[in-house]
């Protein structure tokens, strides 16, 4: 077929062994039926419009058709959209073509609160364009050499020389460009905070917080010996509870499911007003910083009085202020999207029906994603953008853009959610971050390995584990607490 640039190519919808063999995404799949091809064609015919409408400026027209069509596609907007994945290619056309839809809008001038607001709005569309064309990347251009050998290889042309307006740099180049247009005026990523000077060590003894890990790694593994005296540690420095799991949860789902069901079932002790869930691979490295500021910082409630001062009179106001009654959840996002390795989490109807959501049903879609459990709660709390937006954004067009305290994520994740810099508790190791996420130095809470390993080996971050548990003994003045670390390397000590 041929797209709105006059490029032809294979719709490779749906997917199947036909048109990805060898894919493991592929195994078991029936062949297509004719109305099925038919489907996904008139799909296309939609999502070239939009494309087309966007180059001709008719921005309104374009996102107005790409909400009709994802609508379509996703089940309704459905929390597991089964029907969309028949085709995840083309859901991630139509989340590309409409993050253009409000990012390239030449009617906003840069540097402005709207034209800023336009591009956080299409930086989520993007964030789930790549949702589904990781999908598509891992399950469906993948192909598996034949003999069991577990070798594998990419077939690019899969997506870039398929009919769909996407290619894997297009996506990719597109995202960066919106993410430096952000950035721009230097302004940190998130939610503006509510209380940006909060003392780091602010304490609200009203409150009672608890951290939840799981470390369901083989009995010779050296990290959750590590990990959990670390959290412990800090857990008891400040008086906090900390629960830890040891044993895979659910032996039907990848291990990563284990954080939805471990954090739901935390949630029943009512005695804890907020969790914070922390990844096995991830110290605390700063044990000053408390859960309390971090919480207050975003989450504070507002308050007629403008004093933000470290001055008893401040502290006073902020107790009786207290934390915003209507969030319910503090996230961060890194250099590329939402990721829940550190979140914390009210104990509240809320935050249980969340859950149950993310969790689905037993034969959910989201269970084998490449992503698990973090391209379910993304799907969740973005979702539901395309309707919301389809006319635009009602924030700019009332006039919100020229209060000087106009947040402008507001209403883009679920207004029971706030959005932290990715520095404030999850910083990423530098074999991770290569400089792009945000990395850990000194004085900040926490650093994250994930993705360590597949940059480096198990020997290295075997050394890792142990290297920077024992700087944060040191940095923290904890060694008494602390347990011996074993040496990773023991033949270079050998004479």
């Amino acid at each position: 077929m041929q797209n709105f640039y006059g490029q032809t190519g294979p719709l490779n919808c749906p997917h199947s062994a036909l048109n990805a063999p060898g894919s493991p995404g592929a195994v078991g799949l029936p062949l297509p039926g004719q109305d099925a091809e038919v489907f996904w064609q008139q799909v296309f015919s939609h999502v070239s419009f939009g494309a087309s409408a966007v180059t001709q400026g008719d921005f309104v027209g374009a996102r107005g058709t790409l909400a009709d069509a994802l609508f379509t596609i996703t089940d309704g907007l459905a929390s597991d959209p089964a029907a969309g994945f028949a085709c995840s290619l083309g859901v991630a056309s139509a989340y590309r073509v409409l993050a253009l839809a409000f990012s390239a809008d030449g009617g906003l001038a840069r540097g402005t609160w709207a034209f800023r607001r336009a591009q956080q709005i299409a930086l989520r569309f993007q964030h789930l364009a790549m949702v589904w064309i990781t999908h598509a990347w891992e399950k469906f251009a993948r192909r598996e050499e034949p003999g069991g050998s577990g070798m594998a290889h990419y077939d690019t042309a899969y997506i870039d020389g398929s009919a769909w307006p996407i290619s894997l740099q297009e996506i990719n180049s597109e995202m960066t460009a919106v993410q430096n247009a952000i950035a721009e005026d230097g302004r940190p990523a998130g939610h503006q905070p509510r209380w940006a000077d909060v003392p780091h060590d602010f304490r609200d003894s009203r409150l009672k917080f608890g951290i939840v890990s799981l470390c369901a790694y083989p009995p010779d593994h050296v990290l959750p010996r590590y990990a959990t005296s670390n959290h412990q540690i800090y857990a008891d420095r400040h008086g906090y509870r900390y629960r830890v799991g040891r044993e895979r949860l659910d032996p039907k789902r990848p291990p990563a499911w284990g954080k939805i069901k471990m954090m739901y079932d935390v949630l029943e002790d009512r005695s804890v007003d907020w969790w914070l869930w922390f990844d096995c691979d991830t110290y605390f490295m700063n044990m000053t910083v408390t859960m309390d500021s971090l919480l207050y910082k975003y989450g504070r409630a507002r308050s007629s009085t403008s004093k933000r001062s470290r001055s008893k009179d401040a502290l006073g106001q902020a107790l009786k202020d207290g934390l915003d009654p209507d969030m319910h959840m503090l996230v961060a996002e890194d250099h590329a999207m939402l990721n829940t390795g550190a979140f914390f989490l009210r104990a509240s109807d809320w935050s249980r029906e969340f859950l149950q959501r993310v969790w689905g049903p037993v034969d959910s879609v989201w269970i084998d994603h490449p992503w698990w459990e973090n391209a379910a709660i993304l799907w969740n709390f973005l979702k539901d953008n395309s309707q919301k937006f389809r006319a635009g954004d009602t924030a700019a067009l009332s006039g919100e853009a020229g209060s000087g305290s106009a947040d402008d994520m507001q209403d883009i994740y679920p207004p029971e959610v706030r959005l932290a810099p990715q520095s404030e508790f999850n910083s990423y190791h530098p074999a991770t971050s290569h400089f792009l996420h945000d990395t850990w130095e000194a004085g900040k809470f926490a650093i994250a390995f994930n993705g360590v390993l597949s940059n480096t080996s198990p020997e290295v971050i075997k050394v890792l584990y142990g290297n920077y548990y024992e700087l944060a003994c040191r940095m923290n003045e904890v060694q008494d607490k602390c347990v011996q670390v074993e040496k990773a390397l023991p033949w270079l000590g050998e004479a």
